[in-house]
C-alpha cells in the first residue's frame, strides 16, 4: 500500500497496544492530539487516540485525513451491547452508524438526519463494504470461536448509555442497532465528507444498562485488547 491506513480509538486502551505494536515509529502533535505512524505488520499505518466523544473524534479525523491522506480509517475500541443476544466480549463490525441523539424536535426532521452542506443528506451511513467484510473475516479468524462476531448498525450519542431508558430509547428509534458508543459515526460522518472508506470495529465491554457503571471497568482493557489485536490483524492483511 503506497497510503496508510487510519486507526482511532477514543481512549488510550484502545490504542496503547497497536501503538506498543507500530515499527519505524514517529509522532506528530496536532493541535491537541498526537499520531503516530510507522508500520504495524508491515503496512504503513497511523494511529491517533481522538478524545471521548463526537467532537473530538471529528477534529481527529478531519486533521488525520488532512494531513495523513489515509485510505482506510478503522475507529477501534470499546462499545455497549445493545442488540439480541449479544454479550460482553463480543465482537461489532459496522456495516453503518447512526447518531442517536440528533434529534431537531419541531423542526420535524427524521431523528438521526444528517445534512450536509452540499445540499445532500443521510440518516444512516454506511461503512465501505469490501472493508468490512475483511474485517469481519479476520475478527472470526481470530476468534475461532471464543467469541461471536457479527455485522449491523452502531449508534453513536455523546453519552455513556447506562440506563434501561435510555437503553430503549436508542432501540425505539433505530431497533436494528447492535452496540453503542461515543465517536463512530462522527468519525464516518468526516469519512463521508471527505469519501474515504471507514469501518467500525467494537468489542462489547458492557450491556448498556443498569450494570454498565460496574462492568465497564472490568471488562474495558479485556474488550480494548480484543479489538486491537483484530485491527493489527487486519494490517497485516493489508500488507
Amino acid at each position: 500500500m503506497s497510503r496508510p491506513i487510519g486507526i482511532i480509538g477514543a481512549m488510550e486502551s484502545e490504542v496503547e497496544l497497536l501503538v506498543s505494536l507500530l515499527e519505524n515509529k514517529e509522532c506528530r502533535k496536532i493541535g491537541k492530539h498526537t499520531y503516530f505512524t510507522g508500520t504495524l505488520s508491515g503496512t504503513p499505518t497511523v494511529i491517533a487516540r481522538a478524545g471521548v466523544g463526537k467532537v473530538n473524534a471529528a477534529v481527529c479525523t478531519a486533521a488525520m485525513i488532512l494531513e495523513f491522506a489515509p485510505e482506510y480509517i478503522l475507529n477501534t475500541g470499546v462499545a455497549g451491547a445493545l442488540g439480541k443476544g449479544i454479550t460482553v466480549g463480543d465482537v461489532i463490525v459496522a456495516d453503518s452508524c447512526v447518531e442517536y441523539d440528533l434529534e431537531y424536535g419541531a423542526l420535524g426532521d427524521a431523528r438521526g438526519s444528517i445534512f450536509y452542506p452540499d445540499s445532500t443528506s443521510e440518516i444512516v451511513m454506511p461503512a465501505d463494504e469490501e472493508f468490512s467484510a475483511r474485517l469481519e473475516a479476520i475478527a472470526n479468524e481470530v476468534s475461532g470461536g471464543e467469541f461471536a462476531v457479527k455485522r449491523g448498525i452502531v449508534a453513536t450519542g455523546d453519552r455513556f448509555v447506562s440506563s434501561a431508558e435510555v437503553r430503549n430509547d436508542i432501540l425505539s428509534a433505530f431497533p436494528d442497532s447492535l452496540c453503542c458508543e461515543m465517536e463512530g459515526a462522527a468519525i464516518a460522518q468526516v469519512c463521508r465528507l471527505y469519501s474515504v472508506k471507514f469501518s467500525v470495529l467494537r468489542s462489547m465491554s458492557d450491556s448498556a444498562d443498569g450494570e454498565a457503571e460496574m462492568d465497564f471497568p472490568t471488562f474495558e482493557k479485556l474488550s480494548a485488547d480484543r479489538a486491537a489485536k483484530i485491527a493489527a490483524s487486519l494490517a497485516k492483511s493489508l500488507s
